[in-house]
Parts: C-alpha cells; structure tokens; sequence
C-alpha cells in the first residue's frame, strides 16, 4: 500500500466540506463549541460506529461493494439536498437556542445515515486498505487511524464555527447560503 496516498486521502476527504463538518461548523456557530457538545458527540460516536460496522462488513462482503455502491450514492445525495433545503429556508429565530438546539441522538442517526461518511470508509477500506493486508491487525490498525483523522477533522470544524461565532452571526443569511450550496456540492461530488 502507498502511504502517501492513503494519508492524502484520508486527510483531505476527512477536512473538505461535508455534510458532517457543515453540520458541526453549524451547530457550533449557533450555540457555540460547549452548547453544542451533545450533538458533536452523538456525530463523532456515530462515525466511530460507521467506521467499525463499515469495516466490518467491507471485509466480509468486498466482491458486493461495486453492485451496493451506486444505491448508496442516490440515497445520500438526495439526503444531502434534504439538508440543503433544511438550511436555505431556516428561519431565524429569537428563541433559536431553547427551541432548535440538535441532540446526540440526531447527531448519531445524522451519521449513521451520511453517505459521505459510508464512501469514506468504504473507499478507505476496498482501495487502500484490504487490497494489501490481509491481517486482522493491520486492518484495524489502518481503520483507527481513518478513524481519528476523521474524528478530528470534525472537531476542526466545529471549533472554527464557534471561533467565528459572531462574525456568522452578523452575516447569517450569507452563511445559510455558503452552507446550503456545500452540502449541494457534496451531493454532486458523490457522483
């Protein structure tokens, strides 16, 4: 396995925009990096489980990834658009805080769900990793390392949406917009 590529990939997939990144730059931005600390949780928890069940089943089912692959993408982008469309018509609102405030549970499904996330691990695991270890150690030891490269890039994210909290805040509608047509990016990008 070339390791130069491996890192590059997993690195520039893991801090590119991505619904999960957008998400937690958001959340950060509305409620700040300790007010939103549930919800980067219940994202973070679920990427480690994507990671580990992915892993898991790319191992057992590797000849089944190219016939799955193209179901997966439609899915995902067209939740992605979902997302896009949440973004563009929020309103804001006074109350925002008490009312609108995401949980660990919706962070954790949000994950489990990103299609961004799937693609990561599966391209991870069918293009570097399996093609060139069959030990159980080295996969695990490559997973984990995928994991927290992805782990941090997300926490990246977060605290830069609460650093520039309230520049975000004076340009909200701006903001929205950016947000908005990353996430219709990353639909189009699955493709």
């Amino acid at each position: 396995m070339n390791l130069i590529a491996f890192l590059s990939y997993v690195i520039i997939t893991s801090i590119t925009p991505g619904p999960s990144n957008i998400l937690m730059m958001n959340e950060a931005r509305r409620f700040g990096f300790k007010g939103s600390i549930r919800f980067q949780i219940g994202i973070i928890s679920g990427f480690i489980i994507l990671g580990v069940v992915t892993s898991l089943l790319t191992t057992s089912l590797y000849h089944w990834i190219p016939m799955v692959e193209p179901y997966f993408k439609i899915v995902g982008a067209a939740y992605l658009l979902y997302l896009a469309w949440k973004i563009a018509f929020s309103k804001k609102s006074n109350h925002d805080a008490a009312y609108s405030q995401s949980s660990f549970f919706s962070g954790l499904l949000f994950q489990i769900l990103n299609i961004k996330s799937i693609l990561y691990f599966l391209t991870a695991m069918s293009t570097f990793i399996l093609p060139y270890h069959d030990s159980n150690v080295a996969t695990l030891s490559f997973m984990s390392l995928t994991i927290l490269i992805g782990c941090a890039a997300l926490l990246l994210w977060s605290i830069f949406g609460s650093a520039f909290k309230t520049i975000f805040l004076k340009y909200d509608k701006i903001i929205n917009t950016i947000m908005c047509l990353l996430l219709i990016y990353s639909a189009i990008t699955i493709f």
